[in-house]
């Protein structure tokens, strides 16, 4: 047990039970309890009539309800959720808005709470009080045994279906040899291990160069503050792409393992988790230290091994997704967050987390240094690290390593293409005559290229060219996508699938014009470019199997594929050493995303991408093809020019008081009726207003509440949407505020109401 969490006076419990959102219950703790139950712990009790199971948030000395039920057990000894963490549970659910429960719920995963078990199998052992001449004098002729036997002594214990499998002998003969006592057949717990169909990685390690050992004195300067009553900054390790900011983590987490701790890593996207981690065993696998991973692509089984080996502290890194935040490391040293300006550690719904604000309240609440690492640095991060802020430090590494140069950008004026000169191919709709060149070169000299669309599927419309029909999802508004690889109309928002009509169903005319482009019709252009090279497409459609991604980024690694076709997945965090050449087939419409982000998204993404291009000795090349060619975004990623972009974007957002100089809220609503929807919206986003316009002790006003509008995309799954954009710059009140007026039972039910503090899309 750990100390300090139990008590003999604790003769009650508040508990959330793990299938609430919002509800919390007092329950007595029977005698034969007392002493053994401790806030976080996991334990079963009664609910309703049903048995259920639930996690301790408060030990209580009494109680104000008369009547009440006492919890039936224990679900284990120790608390599954460690102090820390439950600490960080409330300051999420406080600071986003959220009911605790749903908190408890993303630090606790699913395999735990359904208590996926361990998987027991049957391992096969030579007996230990059998002598080799015996054994050999016993079997005599019965040969299969006899080899069974010297497979055993010569391999090693193993599992029984691992043994017939690698030996091609049957289990009979195996369990002959038990029935004769020459081996041991018991039920054991075998781990399920993520890495098994993994051969063992080889990596090289590099000696630091004068700005990486920079950043790691930096890093080692912040850990010193440990158990100080001088907390840890957050440090901004701003690096080009290709400067070594990988090497800077293995090298600080090494030094974190040395002292006797633990580390975390956090990489944005499952596509990225492969190579993370075969680099960090790579480098920590021959010193005996153990690797664990966490993210959705695991099987439930995996998750549920992986969680336990972290809690039992026999897994001292941990690399993951988003929730791989809530990882219940012990001693943690070091948290590393990888691509920190990444919009996918943001969680799509409630609680509408960011997974690199949570990893740093984490590491303020543990006391320990926390690494965001970034070639392209959110403006929020950027700011708070700048000399006005002060919140952060910031190291930079401003070259990449070895002094190789940044890859050449070209922009591609598409308003410009005109008609092919005479024996050339004519133009296609997605890759220029001059993206189409270069590709060539590459492939006579053996080299591969990155093609980059952010956009799944074939084509993004079917419009009758006759009366100018669209296909529109039934459920949204949004017109479907058609898919080439199954011949179907798909939406990218609620997942409706559709036949493609044969004809159109306004004015039944047959035929239909196939408008936009995805990477499935980018992949069929360079098919038909470059019929002799071999191509693979990377987007969410085509990663979908169980270890597709490795297997992708494997086959790219060993030179198995000249030409990658892909979406944001390919763009950030990917080394591949003979990639000298990309291509981005078009950013224009993210650019027309009614969002003051939108600049930055693009920038953020044109930089990650190029970075892709001539990370070893060949220099490398980009090509990016537009309508909009003097964008501020493409031309300061055109000279990797980042402060550039952000001390321009930063003056933009500061005359408007957008974020970072204020937080930004966004207020949601819901419904299935436009009209009622609309209704409690403006109801709700009035009241909101008044709150917000009203002067507090302070004599200040709570911040600016905007008008209730339609969202960009007023329709989604059959549900009306509507939003009210609040800025602030005091969030705890403002969530205090909103918790309150939302609470009240009077609202009408049927209209959804949710809060996104710091949201990354207000549209």
């Amino acid at each position: 047990m750990e100390p300090g969490l139990f008590s003999d006076d604790c003769a009650y419990v508040r508990v959330v039970p793990e299938n609430s959102r919002d509800r919390a219950y007092d329950y007595a703790v029977p005698d034969a309890l007392r002493g053994r139950v401790g806030v976080g712990m996991r334990v079963r009790m009664p609910l309703r009539n049903a048995e259920t199971s639930g996690i301790v948030i408060e030990t209580l000395a009494r109680t104000g309800y008369a009547k009440i039920r006492a919890i039936t057990g224990l679900v284990g000894e120790t608390p599954v959720v460690p102090p820390s963490l439950f600490a960080l549970a409330r300051w999420m659910a406080d600071y986003y808005c959220a009911p605790l429960a749903l908190a408890l719920r993303c630090i606790l995963p699913e395999p735990v709470r359904a208590e996926a078990g361990a998987l027991v199998r049957l391992w096969v052992a030579v007996r230990p009080d059998v002598g080799d001449e015996t054994v050999e004098l016993a079997l005599g002729k019965a040969k299969k045994q006899l080899e069974a036997w010297r497979w055993l002594r010569e391999k090693g214990p193993g599992w029984l279906g691992d043994l017939c499998g690698e030996s091609g002998i049957g289990r009979a003969v195996w369990q002959g040899l038990r029935d004769r006592g020459f081996v041991s057949i018991e039920n054991a717990e075998r781990e399920r291990d993520p890495f098994l169909r993994l051969p063992d990685p080889v990596g090289a390690e590099h000696e630091p160069n004068a700005a990486q050992a920079a950043a790691l004195a930096m890093i080692a300067e912040e850990g010193a503050k440990h158990g100080t009553a001088e907390k840890p900054r957050p440090i901004l390790l701003h690096g080009v792409t290709g400067s070594g900011k990988t090497e800077v983590y293995l090298r600080a987490i090494a030094a974190v393992l040395d002292a006797g701790k633990s580390a975390l890593m956090i990489v944005p996207e499952i596509a990225l988790t492969p190579q993370a981690v075969e680099r960090f065993r790579a480098r920590f696998l021959g010193k005996k230290v153990r690797v664990a991973v966490l993210h959705s692509g695991l099987s439930r089984g995996e998750r549920y091994d992986q969680w336990r080996q972290i809690r039992e502290g026999r897994a001292r890194i941990v690399i993951g997704a988003r929730s791989a935040i809530f990882a219940p490391a012990e001693d943690l040293g070091l948290i590393v967050v990888d691509e920190e300006h990444e919009g996918s550690y943001k969680q799509e719904e409630a609680p509408y987390y960011h997974g690199r604000d949570l990893a740093v309240m984490r590491a303020h609440l543990e006391g320990i240094p926390i690494v965001l690492g970034s070639a392209t640095p959110s403006l929020e991060t950027f700011h708070n690290a700048g000399a006005e802020q002060g919140k952060y430090r910031m190291v930079r590494l401003p070259a990449r390593v070895a002094e190789r140069p940044m890859p050449l950008v070209h922009v591609i004026d598409l308003r410009q293409k005109g008609k092919p000169k005479d024996g050339e191919p004519p133009p296609s709709a997605a890759i220029t005559p001059r993206l189409r060149e270069a590709v060539e070169k590459r492939l006579e000299r053996h080299e591969q290229t990155l093609l980059y669309l952010n956009r799944r599927g074939h084509s993004t419309t079917l419009q009758c060219p006759e009366c100018g029909h669209v296909e529109m999802c039934p459920h949204c508004s949004l017109s479907l996508t058609f898919h080439r690889s199954d011949a179907r109309l798909r939406c990218h928002l609620c997942d409706h699938v559709a036949a493609v009509p044969s004809r159109c169903p306004a004015c039944a005319a047959p035929g239909y014009r196939y408008g936009g482009q995805g990477t499935q019709k980018i992949e069929e252009a360079v098919e038909q470019a470059f019929p002799k090279a071999r191509i693979l497409r990377m987007d969410s459609d085509s990663m979908r199997g169980k270890d597709v991604h490795h297997q992708a980024l494997a086959a790219f690694a060993a030179g198995e594929v000249d030409i990658l076709v892909g979406t944001q997945m390919i763009a950030k965090g990917l080394d591949f050493p003979k990639v000298t050449c990309v291509g981005v087939i078009n950013v224009d419409g993210a650019l027309q995303i009614p969002d003051f982000r939108a600049g930055e998204r693009v920038f953020q993404q044109l930089m990650q991408v190029a970075g892709r291009a001539g990370r070893a000795e060949t220099k490398g090349e980009v090509f990016i093809q537009t309508r909009t060619p003097f964008h501020p975004a493409i031309q300061y990623a055109r000279h990797h020019d980042y402060d550039g972009f952000a001390e321009q974007e930063l003056e933009f957002r500061k005359a408007l008081g957008y974020p970072p100089y204020r937080r930004a809220i966004l207020v949601r609503w819901k419904g299935k009726s436009e009209e009622k929807t609309r209704f409690v919206a403006e109801q709700i986003g009035r009241k909101i207003a008044e709150g917000f316009q009203a002067v507090g002790a302070n004599g200040a006003k709570l911040g600016e509440a905007q008008e209730v509008a339609p969202a960009s995309i007023v329709r989604i799954d059959g549900l009306f949407r509507f939003n009210q954009l609040l800025l602030t710059t005091r969030v705890p009140e403002a969530a205090r505020f909103l918790t309150a007026l939302l609470a009240d039972p009077a609202w009408e039910e049927e209209v959804k109401t949710s809060v996104d503090v710091d949201p990354l899309m207000v549209g």
